[in-house]
């Protein structure tokens, strides 16, 4: 039971009537914290991914959690993730349910986890529920902003769209995907749009062309829909996956439950959500969102979320430089720097690493290379 509040949503010319209670109280959250962030190596690792580093008081899964709280519950709240990450979690995160992680038999992609997590839901609690999908391992500077998106992004989610947040761009970035959008389909202080295509990574041309035309959006990778209309989509579009999830859900609750998962993933085909289902369905709605957000998906990232100094640089602990400038310095001992500009230095317990901070989107091409030297792969 509840007190009806009702909100008028404007609806291909007409008005939507949705109690705004109801529509929250079938919303989970589904936190996906299993990645590596190899971009950010050394600091991290495959032991302790970016998402669970602490950079201020808490960490980036930490803050999700945090953030996504007060719309759900912690109650709701799920988080998909790898087994060497479970105690982590919950380290960081007690008032998580244990029985809310979900693990993963071997990490296959986004559109595998957020399947996985929909099947769960869907036989566990409702398949009308509302899941708000979220990474454990972005920032997001604004949270009043977007948890005022996120309730609206439920009641348009709640008339069985798939909706995403796009990002309000603010210069030529070639390290997002982009989304490309047309007319409005909901309206109220906040807008959704119908998105017209997801765009891969362009190059710097292209990304110019897209923020002059104005109608682009970053692709944040946060996703808000129903898990009955999650799975619908990929029963169309991706039907190997569908039936290796209902293989899943037949098996929940039974003494094979474990064996089923693990057999259905080892064959399932690695692939993004953004590849299966967001660059097909036409079901996709997109709200723009400017909340202060960036994916942190390389050490340059940093200066889009920390202060600098006087000299454009960003340091984690003591640090005299002369005519040092836009360097990102994290290490455990003090340092001296002279005439040094745009560097990172980045020294761990294990290593020393430095780059051009132009080279950041690069760091993937270190992974592979300690994968090949047998004395070095103690380092990923």
């Amino acid at each position: 039971s509840f007190t009806v509040n009702y909100n008028k949503i404007k609806h291909s010319g007409s008005y939507l009537i949705i109690p705004i209670k109801e529509v929250a109280n079938m919303a989970v959250a589904v936190i996906m914290a299993g990645g590596r962030g190899e971009r950010l190596w050394p600091l991290s690792r495959s032991s302790r991914p970016k998402q669970f580093i602490s950079w201020k008081r808490h960490s980036f899964f930490r803050a999700t959690v945090d953030r996504v709280k007060p719309i759900v519950g912690v109650e709701n709240i799920y988080v998909v993730t790898q087994k060497k990450y479970r105690e982590l979690i919950l380290k960081q995160a007690p008032l998580i349910p244990p029985s809310n992680i979900i693990v993963e038999p071997q990490g296959k992609n986004t559109a595998p986890c957020i399947g996985l997590a929909a099947v769960i839901i869907s036989a566990l609690k409702n398949p009308e529920e509302i899941m708000i999908i979220l990474p454990a391992d972005h920032f997001i500077g604004d949270e009043e902003a977007f948890q005022k998106l996120i309730r609206f992004a439920c009641r348009v989610a709640n008339d069985n769209f798939l909706v995403t947040l796009g990002i309000t761009p603010l210069y030529p970035h070639t390290g997002y995907g982009y989304i490309h959008y047309g007319d409005s389909y909901y309206k109220e202080e906040i807008e959704a749009f119908k998105v017209l295509k997801f765009t891969e990574k362009p190059d710097l041309e292209t990304a110019r062309k897209y923020l002059k035309e104005g109608r682009y959006l970053w692709n944040s990778g946060i996703f808000i829909w129903k898990a009955r209309v999650i799975l619908e989509e990929m029963r169309k579009y991706m039907p190997d996956l569908y039936q290796g999830l209902m293989k899943i859900k037949e098996s929940i609750g039974t003494p094979q439950e474990k064996e089923v998962m693990s057999e259905v993933f080892k064959n399932l085909e690695n692939i993004s959500i953004d590849y299966g289902i967001m660059e097909k369905t036409d079901r996709a709605l997109v709200i723009p969102a400017d909340i202060k957000w960036s994916d942190v998906g390389s050490w340059a990232a940093l200066e889009e979320i920390l202060k600098k100094d006087q000299q454009g640089n960003i340091v984690f602990n003591k640090h005299l430089g002369i005519d040092t400038q836009n360097c990102i310095i994290w290490t455990k001992k003090p340092v001296v720097t002279l005439g040094i500009k745009n560097l990172v230095v980045v020294e761990t317990d294990d290593v020393i690493f430095l780059m051009p901070k132009s080279h950041s989107q690069r760091v993937r091409l270190v992974i592979e290379a300690l994968k090949e030297e047998e004395e070095f792969k103690k380092l990923l």
